[in-house]
């Protein structure tokens, strides 16, 4: 048994990230899976002045001892303009100084973490251009990207708390995907 940990990296409180993230760990039977959501973690943005001053924040050290605690990760990321939210990026900023190594682990490792990357949006580009730049970042920070799933048009494809059925096929794939590596 894998454990995953689920983060949504939204700064929204009714992100529709955070329901695809749901929706797809609600899809993964027999693993630990531990949901996590950004906005309960705050932190400044990062400068070299305050983390000289103040040093890490603790939320950040939270989530580097959860990501270092878990075999696993799945991301569901919103897209701003092309790129992740300038918390997200922030987040990242401040946790791969912790303990100044990647984000998903330090070299000792010898191993890159599985991730599977999410993003929605209620545009028809479902946040692909944020997961294509994200995939190619990942690697350094110690990720292994297995796959990714953008949900485009969220609230045609999203109706009475459900996915359309073509959209819930290609979700349901991608994770079965993801949890036969694991």
């Amino acid at each position: 048994m894998a454990k995953i940990l689920a983060l949504s990296a939204s700064n929204s409180r009714n992100s529709i990230n955070k329901t695809l993230l749901n929706i797809a760990t609600d899809k993964i039977k027999g693993h630990d899976i531990k949901r996590i959501d950004m906005t309960d973690y705050s932190m400044p943005f990062f400068s070299l002045d305050v983390e000289e001053s103040d040093g890490a924040p603790e939320a950040a050290k939270k989530i580097k001892a959860m990501l270092s605690e878990h075999d696993a990760v799945i991301i569901s990321c919103p897209e701003h303009n092309g790129l992740p939210p300038a918390e997200f990026k922030n987040l990242i900023d401040w946790v791969s100084r912790v303990e100044q190594t990647p984000m998903f682990g330090g070299p000792e490792s010898g191993d890159k973490k599985p991730v599977l990357l999410l993003s929605a949006s209620p545009g028809p580009n479902g946040g692909a251009t944020n997961l294509a730049t994200l995939t190619q970042l990942m690697p350094w920070w110690g990720a292994d990207v297995k796959g990714s799933y953008s949900l485009g048009s969220f609230y045609q494809n999203f109706v009475d708390e459900k996915l359309s059925i073509n959209e819930e096929v290609k979700l349901k794939h991608i994770v079965n995907e993801f949890v036969s590596v694991l």
